[in-house]
């Protein structure tokens, strides 16, 4: 398995696979992009084909070509394996070991996809669906829409599904464990949750269906049911984690630079199939950090169309701070009291519609003109009202001059003064301190107070030691980023050879055995506890490269620093060795000590001349 890894390796190019999902820039020996695995502006994900590696300067995520897809897809080992064997053109040996983990996903993921089949088989092609397929039509969805969404019905009587996967030899217990189905009480029959209703597979972004959605028809006999039931929490499908008709919009999202965002499968749906593309629905009016993340690697701007009321839900107060901490740009399509939802504007007017994505107003505008809109800023009452529930989202902007602008738009509609809204916001603002497990606010966004504490290992660390640490860092760093590194090293032979940090010394040690420094074979002769250090060395120097004017300059500063500290911790050594031989009467031993003591002395005003 290690062998076909490397193989792997070898004839993928990190740089071409990750391009793939994130594109990427070249700058100087490295190519950056926006990291994929947290909100940002400037690019900090960094990838270096010398080392076939990346790193994020923001987030501190690192590591290989596995790594990334592992990360990304959000896969285990073994598929990102099986993903990257496909793309590299590779037939991987069969490995008997297979998790029962792993074994019980793929188990239950073809169960569904089964499932889903006769659903849409049904509901298209047998007299059993026939209503549910007018329902779908008369609301304007074509056979093809039908197609691309999967969408299916499940008969009344649940036997006939049962029967058929059993026969496919499915057992009941796995059946159970996809959450369609249930066992009951009394006579221990499998039931269908979703039997009677529509449905419409709820698929990872990659395709695969984790669960379903079941609307119940207006036919229905049971019109008191819940009108949309999802699949419970399983092995596979988390809610927390799914996006309706993301593996349809993903690509369009990303040429768009954009997703539009609804509340329900037919508010998809519609704008969908009349070509509005980079959408996808979510279950209610909230996000999560999950969902939020998924997006993230796609655009970094969300236009959201939900209810107009959606702002004063709590759920979704907390989703929009927390996509403002994600940096992402947060818009907001006004339907006013037109149309009810997008699916009904987009049936009525689709020019007005598409025209209203265009004039989608940020989000912040949208909060205090819907509060002014519901409440009259002309009484006493209706100002509380407007700054209770607009302060507490404009006192989480994190950048302060947008957060200032804010707060005069929102004194300029009360006719009030940019100073007492400002004040007004202090309440806001220390209600929230020390909320949510101990973060303080810090400029509208907020910080974990365990981040102001030093680690345990920074405390016990004496604090030139860290210094030094910190300079055997940079110094390593000046000498990668040079033209030739190996000969530098050479110059440098007397500092590195007084390295404390076992890593550092690992690396220096190696570079002076070498002659000729390629970055990729230098790699390879470390040790693997060592290769991440000399990764992160490398991307250092080569991120931000230094004219070798100035990297003189620094080395130049560096070593003098070090030679300082050095000389200074052997002459404190020193001290207590001659203080203990003249205790001990040992003169002959004494008197060497004192000389090199002397030395060390005359040494380390050298050095001091040379920093003043």
């Amino acid at each position: 398995m290690d062998n076909q890894v490397d193989e792997i390796k070898q004839k993928l190019n990190i740089v071409d696979v990750i391009n793939r999902f994130v594109p990427l820039k070249k700058r100087g020996r490295n190519h950056i992009a926006c990291c994929p695995f947290h909100g940002e502006k400037t690019p900090s994900f960094t990838v270096s084909e010398e080392l076939q590696i990346y790193k994020c300067f923001g987030c501190g995520k690192s590591g290989d070509v596995f790594s990334f897809l592992e990360e990304y897809e959000r896969i285990d080992f073994k598929e990102a394996l099986t993903e990257l064997a496909l793309m590299a053109g590779i037939v991987l040996q069969k490995s008997e070991f297979i998790s029962k983990e792993e074994s019980k996903k793929k188990v239950l993921i073809g169960i569904n996809t089964q499932v889903a089949k006769f659903y849409h088989y049904i509901l298209t092609s047998h007299v059993l669906g026939k209503s549910a397929l007018d329902y779908v039509q008369k609301r304007g969805i074509t056979l093809e829409t039908i197609k691309q969404f999967n969408i299916g019905y499940s008969p009344e009587n649940p036997q006939i599904l049962i029967n058929f996967l059993t026969k496919k030899g499915y057992k009941v217990q796995d059946l159970i464990a996809t959450g369609t189905f249930g066992q009951s009480q009394y006579n221990s029959r499998l039931y269908d949750r979703f039997q009677g209703r529509l449905t419409f597979p709820l698929s990872d972004y990659r395709g695969r269906i984790l669960g379903f959605s079941g609307r119940i028809l207006p036919t229905s006999k049971n019109q008191n049911s819940a009108k949309y039931i999802n699949s419970p929490e399983t092995e596979i499908y988390h809610k927390s984690q799914n996006l309706f008709g993301l593996h349809l919009a993903k690509d369009f999202i990303r040429a768009k630079n954009y997703v539009l965002v609804v509340e329900g499968e037919f508010d998809m749906i519609s704008p969908y199939q009349a070509g509005i593309q980079n959408i996808i629905a979510i279950k209610g009016t909230a996000f999560t950090q999950d969902q939020l993340q998924l997006l993230r690697r796609f655009t970094d701007t969300l236009i959201l169309a939900l209810d107009s009321d959606f702002a004063g839900n709590n759920a979704a107060k907390k989703s929009i701070e927390l996509a403002e901490s994600m940096e992402f740009d947060i818009k907001v399509l006004v339907l006013g009291d037109k149309y009810k939802d997008p699916d009904e504007a987009v049936k009525s007017d689709l020019e007005y519609f598409k025209n209203q994505i265009e004039l989608a107003v940020p989000i912040w505008d949208f909060i205090i003109q819907s509060q002014i809109k519901s409440n009259n800023p002309e009484t006493v009452k209706g100002k509380k009202e407007i700054l209770s529930t607009v302060l507490p989202f404009l006192v989480k902007i994190k950048n302060s001059v947008i957060r200032s602008d804010y707060f005069q738009k929102l004194a300029d509609e009360l006719n009030s003064s940019h100073e007492s809204i400002l004040e007004e916001s202090k309440k806001y603002l220390s209600r929230s301190s020390f909320s949510e497990g101990g973060r303080v606010p810090a400029g509208g966004g907020s910080i974990k107070i365990s981040t102001l504490i030093p680690q345990t290992s920074e405390i016990q660390q004496p604090q030139e030691s860290i210094k030094t640490q910190k300079l055997e860092q940079l110094l390593l760093t000046l000498i990668f980023g040079a033209k030739n590194p190996a000969k530098l090293s050479q110059k440098l032979k007397t500092q590195l050879l007084r390295f404390q940090d076992h890593r550092y010394q690992v690396i220096a040690n190696k570079l002076l055995d070498i002659k000729i420094f390629k970055p990729k074979k230098f790699e390879n002769i470390l040790s693997p506890e060592i290769q991440p250090t000399y990764q992160s060395l490398y991307l250092d120097a080569t991120v931000s490269p230094t004219e070798s004017h100035q990297r003189l300059v620094e080395i130049k500063k560096t070593i003098t620093q070090l030679d300082t500290y050095f000389l200074k911790d052997r002459l404190n050594y020193l001290s207590h060795q001659i203080s203990k031989l003249e205790n001990q009467d040992n003169q002959p031993e004494l008197i060497e000590v004192e000389k090199e003591y002397n030395k060390l002395l005359l040494d380390l005003s050298k050095v001091q001349i040379k920093k003043s």
